[in-house]
């Protein structure tokens, strides 16, 4: 139980850390007149997409079955690599390499992407072991 508590704080953590991270140091580009910067819509998923996962990790919290926790960790291993493709694959930042959103917002997506699956990966895994089988779900 203490474990469970543990890792979703840390996940609510690191989610709240990618919003407060796209509006102060890897903020995307500011106003381009007319057109809206392909960067801005990689933001807006990446907030949607923290929201959505902390809000798992809250219901993870005061999960009682062992097979909501296992599918809510499977969801964060999506969510985590959703966040990491983000910038690069699903909604891409600009490929000026002088711009912000390309040396701060695409690499700061991606590190915390890999970490928030990492995070869900362990998790997942010691949720199985508490079962007494880690293959099974």
């Amino acid at each position: 139980m203490k474990s469970k508590v543990i890792v979703n704080i840390l996940r609510v953590l690191i989610l709240a850390f990618v919003i407060v991270g796209l509006f102060t140091f890897a903020h995307v580009c500011g106003d381009m007149g007319d057109m809206e910067a392909k960067c801005h819509k990689t933001r807006t998923l990446a907030i949607a997409a923290s929201i959505v996962l902390a809000i798992l990790a809250a219901v993870q919290i005061f999960a009682k079955k062992l097979l909501v926790e296992k599918v809510i960790s499977v969801i964060q291993i999506v969510g985590g690599i959703f966040i990491a493709l983000l910038p690069g694959v699903i909604a891409p930042v600009c490929d000026m390499k002088s711009m912000h959103c390309y040396v701060y917002t695409r690499p700061f997506l991606v590190i915390v992407g890999i970490v928030l699956a990492g995070v869900a990966v362990v998790d997942f895994i010691i949720r199985g072991k508490k079962n007494g089988n880690p293959s099974k779900i």
